[in-house]
């Protein structure tokens, strides 16, 4: 068990036990949460695309638009270094593709996806050790000395 000190201010201190399988299972819950919401977004801006794009109101040409405009708006905040027109062209024909419904597409998509995540969690692995470091009592009694009320 882990005991943790939360501190509203100075005249409100409590002590919280809670064991890291407890911590785990919360931010595991959350995550699950968060990408369930994801998904439904996901999901609602996919019909809206197909319906435009079936109505003959957005073309591809709206989106790669739109598509440039944002990686442009993403660069002048430091989000990426640069805006190159083949990174425009495969966003906007990703985009596409979940709108047209284009499904053979779509699923090629997903597979080269899951390859690269599956590569890169081989890489990940492979550099880790296997090794879990476990600090020593004296450290958690340092600390505990450390934050007495």
């Amino acid at each position: 068990m882990v005991k943790y000190i939360v501190i509203f201010d100075e005249k409100e201190r409590f002590v919280l036990e809670i064991s890291m399988e407890q911590v785990l299972n919360v931010l595991m819950s959350r995550m699950e949460s968060i990408n369930a919401g994801m998904e439904d977004l996901r999901f609602r801006m996919n019909v809206m695309g197909t319906a435009l794009v079936d109505s003959g109101k957005l073309t591809e040409e709206d989106v790669k638009s739109a598509v440039r405009k944002q990686l442009n708006v993403m660069k002048y905040i430091d989000a990426v270094e640069r805006v190159d027109e083949s990174s425009v062209e495969q966003l906007t024909t990703g985009i596409m593709n979940w709108f047209n419904c284009d499904m053979s597409a779509i699923k090629a998509e997903l597979e080269m996806y899951e390859k690269m995540m599956k590569e890169a969690t081989e890489k990940m692995q492979a550099q880790q050790s296997s090794k879990i470091e476990v600090p020593g009592s004296e450290i958690v009694t340092d600390f505990s000395r450390r934050n007495k009320f």
